[in-house]
């Protein structure tokens, strides 16, 4: 009988601890916070070299400028909103679907109020062109996801149009909501959704009670 007791008791593996975030990582999270609450202007790179806990120079030997800390913030925030929007099509109809994409989309938004009323209300298109292609970006990726839902296999540029249009009427009822108060939340789901009612019958030719289109048609 062999004797356990005296065999030296294997050690169990120990988790890998987990990394301690880079200075980069820490200014990118710092910087995240403050532009969404506040906006662009509105925050100093000594705030977020405060807020991240790092040397002042380290933001600049990262970034280059406030600027292109801003477009890469951007472009992380506009990258998760999206996979948080486009996972939120769900419903039986493209009228449910494209629903509770709008109501992920005033989440997301209200989330982000600084940053979202900075942008609406930004005309300075040399500072910020590379920001706005971001969200422009994301934009187009939210349009071809509602032409699914709506059926609309190969939609004409005349209908992106129309409702890239409608998005943009979609971001004014949002921005009264957000720095007015003028709106309130349900009716710029109301008003939104009135006015694709009018787009699907009179430019589409769809039905938005019809079974929608895309890969989740399951209930939300």
């Amino acid at each position: 009988m062999t004797d356990t007791a005296s065999r030296p008791q294997r050690r169990k593996k120990e988790a890998p601890a987990e990394k301690a975030p880079t200075g980069k990582q820490r200014i990118l999270e710092a910087a995240e916070r403050l532009f969404a609450s506040r906006g662009f202007l509105d925050v100093s790179a000594a705030e977020i070299v405060r807020e991240a806990g790092v040397a002042h120079g380290l933001l600049f030997h990262h970034f280059g400028a406030m600027e292109d800390l801003y477009a890469e913030v951007s472009r992380m925030a506009a990258q998760r909103m999206n996979e948080v929007q486009l996972a939120s099509f769900r419903g039986k109809t493209a009228r449910e679907q494209v629903a509770a994409f709008l109501r992920a989309h005033l989440r997301s938004v209200k989330q982000r109020e600084g940053d979202a009323l900075f942008r609406a209300r930004s005309h300075n298109v040399a500072t910020h062109a590379k920001v706005a292609a971001i969200w422009e970006a994301s934009r187009q990726e939210a349009i071809d996801r509602v032409c699914e839902a709506l059926g609309l296999e190969a939609p004409t540029p005349a209908m992106r149009v129309c409702l890239r249009a409608w998005i943009g009427f979609h971001d004014q009822l949002v921005l009264a909501w957000l720095s007015e108060r003028t709106l309130s939340e349900r009716q710029v789901m109301d008003w939104t959704m009135k006015q694709l009612e009018h787009l699907a019958a009179d430019v589409l030719s769809v039905d938005l009670d019809r079974a929608a289109g895309g890969a989740s048609a399951s209930a939300g």
